[in-house]
């Protein structure tokens, strides 16, 4: 018994670190996606969702944050931040092209990475997916309880909010307003494409038009002159622009939401590049120029804490703006929810369709996964009701940033040779190679140079030069795979983005994430561990059970079938490899 125990267990192990998705599949179920019967997104349709998404904290949050810490400088840490951004957008923008299929990450990292890899990604999406929206509901009813007074939550302590441990600062509480707002997002997605995205683009425009009257508004308040001396424009120096770049990163994300829309996109192939690259250049326009607006209108002064939209309107006498923008922002936070939630079916339908979820989440009534979105809804409703806010949103960035690297590293192993099945062993092992120097570079360089300008502290050179090794080492493995491999995937086609630099823009890439990934706190990396272990366990038991080798063809089991098409054809998808 014991060695057919362990042979099952070796062929499990097998399976986890060798499966790759193939590309015929991706392509069979890109057509079957597209042959569906539901309605399509545009490319506006798209930046709606991106933006929608992305537009957000970043503007009514973030900004007031980063005056503190960086001063009108702020606004030069926003196009840092929106540079590393770009730097990671660009290996989303090719792989969408190529793998113009739902699943974003968890497809491109199953395809290039491994089944386990793959999984380990799902985990990330969903905790920039779903949790984030369970985490922005949760900051809307707060939202909510400061402009009524009214709180209408139920402490863990016992006691009665506002409190310390049960107020706007340390959520510990029960908040059934957050959980209704998540559930009536959930009713949206379940009606279909047609009214999501109809509420979506009204709401985008609505928050655009937001962001237009703060930027005008703010500029009329314009004191002073922050561009008079290097010390008023920069007070804290590069120590403090460094580390308002840490902060407005976060600012950026969901901007790779729409990937994961791909199957509701018309020709995904080509239109998803574009809305990856307008959801992030508007995104650091509006951020950017509100930051801009926000600097002029208050200057900074030692000491200062945080100083939002609202409250720089009521310094400067303007209390009908403050209170328009805080009406207005609590009308249209509920937009982040709902486009927080809508690619999540999507991305469970793509895993159920792989069998690595029951089938229930791949069933399709009219065009929509209404049974799995229904369950979907209930699961982050619960989360919402009674995980506070303050514990997700760091667990969150986490995962956004670790899905950043594992599609940087697909990138890489796409364009040599290893989507699908391992064709390169050493493309692939100079692969992690890299991630795992990118990483050491990132934590050492942050805590040898950031963490210590930011606290008033000496340079750690031991930790600098151990970064500065690192990133040599990142470097010297994306050299490698550029000078001893050639590119094994169509690089003419005029139809596909192609990504600039590769390998050493993904490898770049890395250094700047795991550096930004360092800025999260121990705990926090702890939670995630946990939560992606719990997901691991969860595969792990579910391909345990599964006595049929995974599905490679393409073809949907029975069980996933729309239930209004009584036909779908699945195509021929092409040939195997990656010459897509």
């Amino acid at each position: 018994a014991v060695p057919m125990c362990t042979k099952g267990m070796g062929a499990l192990v097998r399976r986890m670190g060798a499966q790759r998705k193939s590309l015929e599949a991706i392509l069979a179920e890109a057509s079957r996606d597209q042959e569906a019967s539901d309605s399509k997104l545009s490319l506006v349709d798209l930046l709606g969702i991106g933006i929608g998404t992305t537009i957000g904290s970043g503007v009514f949050v973030l900004t007031g944050k980063a005056i503190p810490i960086a001063g009108p400088a702020a606004v030069v840490a926003w196009i840092l931040a929106g540079s590393v951004c770009l730097l990671s957008s660009l290996a989303y923008m090719e792989l969408s092209a190529r793998l113009p299929t739902k699943g974003s990450c968890y497809v491109f990292s199953y395809h290039c990475l491994g089944e386990l890899v793959g999984v380990v990604g799902s985990v990330c999406l969903t905790m920039e997916y779903a949790m984030a929206g369970a985490g922005v509901a949760r900051n809307w009813s707060v939202k909510m309880f400061q402009l009524t007074g009214a709180w209408y939550t139920w402490c863990y302590n016992g006691g009665s909010a506002p409190q310390v441990g049960c107020d706007e600062e340390n959520d510990f509480f029960l908040d059934p307003l957050a959980a209704l707002m998540c559930a009536l997002c959930t009713a949206v997605v379940v009606l279909g494409t047609d009214m999501g995205k109809l509420v979506v683009n009204t709401f985008t425009m609505m928050k655009i038009s937001l962001v237009i009257f703060l930027i005008v508004a703010g500029l009329t308040c314009w004191t002073g002159n922050m561009f008079e001396s290097s010390e008023t424009f920069a007070p804290k120096g590069a120590g403090g622009i460094l580390s308002a770049t840490s902060l407005l990163f976060f600012g950026f994300v969901g901007f790779d939401e729409v990937c994961c829309m791909a199957s509701k996109a018309k020709d995904p192939a080509k239109v998803m590049p574009k809305a990856l690259a307008g959801t992030l250049l508007g995104a650091a326009l509006c951020s950017g120029l509100a930051q801009f607006a926000l600097a002029g209108m208050v200057p900074y002064a030692q000491g200062q804490g945080d100083i939002p939209f609202e409250k720089a309107f009521d310094e400067r006498g303007m209390h009908w703006a403050s209170w328009f923008v805080g009406v207005a922002e609590l009308a249209l936070l509920p937009l982040v929810v709902l486009v927080s939630i809508l690619p999540q079916p999507e991305l469970w339908a793509a895993m159920a369709e792989d069998g690595l979820l029951p089938s229930v989440f791949c069933r399709r009534t009219r065009g929509v996964y209404r049974q799995g979105t229904v369950i979907i809804g209930c699961v982050f409703t619960l989360i919402t009701l009674a995980v506070p806010f303050e514990v997700l949103w760091d667990v969150i960035n986490v995962g956004v940033l670790l899905s950043f690297n594992l599609t940087n590293a697909s990138l890489v192993q796409v364009r040599y040779g290893n989507g699908g099945q391992v064709r390169a062993p050493m493309v692939s092992a100079l692969t992690w190679a890299m991630m795992g120097a990118a990483a050491v570079s990132g934590f050492a360089l942050y805590h040898g140079i950031a963490a210590p300008l930011d606290a008033g502290t000496p340079v750690a050179w031991p930790l600098v030069a151990c970064g500065l090794a690192g990133a040599v080492l990142a470097a010297g493995a994306a050299f490698a795979i550029w000078r001893f491999f050639e590119v094994q995937c169509d690089m003419a086609d005029p139809a596909i983005f192609k990504a600039y630099g590769v390998p050493f823009v993904p490898a770049l890439a890395m250094v700047c994430n795991f550096f930004l990934l360092a800025t999260i706190n121990v705990k926090s990396l702890g939670f995630f561990a946990a939560f992606a272990g719990f997901g691991v366990l969860l595969y792990v038991a579910k391909i345990g059970s599964n006595k049929s080798p995974p599905k490679q063809d393409g073809k949907l089991d029975d069980a996933c079938v729309n239930v209004d098409v009584s036909e779908v054809s699945t195509a021929d998808g092409g040939s195997e490899g990656n010459h897509v």
